[in-house]
């Protein structure tokens, strides 16, 4: 006898098209974590799900075990599908580059009530803003997602030495995961202001961060930090530079 269908909210973070008719989803879910979800049917059936199977969509969702790793996804109904984020180039590209970090990061069968709601509010922001957000406001997400991962970017102290950052040259170095003088680690250059702005923007509401300055050092920091301890490609990440 199969399980009965439970109610979640749910982002969707992923899809890959299965079968003849069928979708196979990656949703985000604040109790259970990251859900692959098998949606039968799902290309041929508006009215089940709703159109609510588009990466970015938060939707109310009736999910089920199946008998291997996927779940059942019986039906969804649309809540949010950012409507604004589909029709400007730059936030077309920022969207699911923002759901590859919770892909990424999320893992199955744990709570990711932090990282869902950092999410649902980034692409939230994100559909309200009238144009593309600063840089620091996607670096403030990221810093911010890293950290519900217990990958915190360290931004106050030599992450090799442990002493004050000074007034020497210093570094990100992705794989001791944080700022380094040069002396004590390699990788990407950047100023004791730029690793305040960061720390700064690590622990300030993303509202806040939408019409930051640019920074001096590389925007993309996080992202290799990111794959360097995930051991996984972003593979929106070229396309969202291109566009930038």
């Amino acid at each position: 006898m199969a399980a009965p269908a439970e109610e979640r909210v749910a982002l969707v973070l992923g899809h890959l098209d299965y079968g003849e008719s069928d979708r196979i989803l990656r949703l985000l879910i604040a109790e259970d974590g990251l859900v692959p979800a098998l949606a039968r049917g799902a290309r041929k059936s508006t009215k089940r799900f709703g159109g609510a199977l588009d990466v970015g969509d938060r939707a109310r969702v009736m999910i089920r075990p199946g008998r291997g790793e996927l779940w059942h996804l019986d039906g969804a109904e649309l809540l949010d599908g950012r409507p604004r984020c589909r029709d400007d180039l730059g936030r077309i590209c920022l969207l699911p580059y923002l759901c590859e970090w919770g892909l990424n990061l999320a893992r199955e069968g744990h709570d990711e009530s932090r990282l869902f709601g950092l999410l649902d509010v980034a692409l939230t922001v994100l559909d309200g803003v009238s144009a593309p957000p600063s840089d620091l406001f996607r670096l403030g997400f990221e810093a911010k997602a890293l950290t519900f991962a217990g990958l915190a970017p360290q931004l106050t102290r030599c992450v090799s030495c442990a002493a004050a950052l000074g007034e020497e040259p210093l570094v990100y170095d992705v794989g001791l995961g944080g700022v380094a003088h040069a002396r004590c680690g390699g990788g990407l250059p950047l100023s004791a202001d730029d690793a305040a702005r960061l720390e700064r923007a690590r622990r300030t509401p993303l509202v806040e961060l939408i019409d930051e300055s640019p920074l001096e050092c590389s925007p993309w920091l996080f992202a290799e930090h990111n794959r360097w301890h995930t051991h996984r490609d972003l593979k929106s990440l070229k396309v969202l530079q291109s566009v930038v």
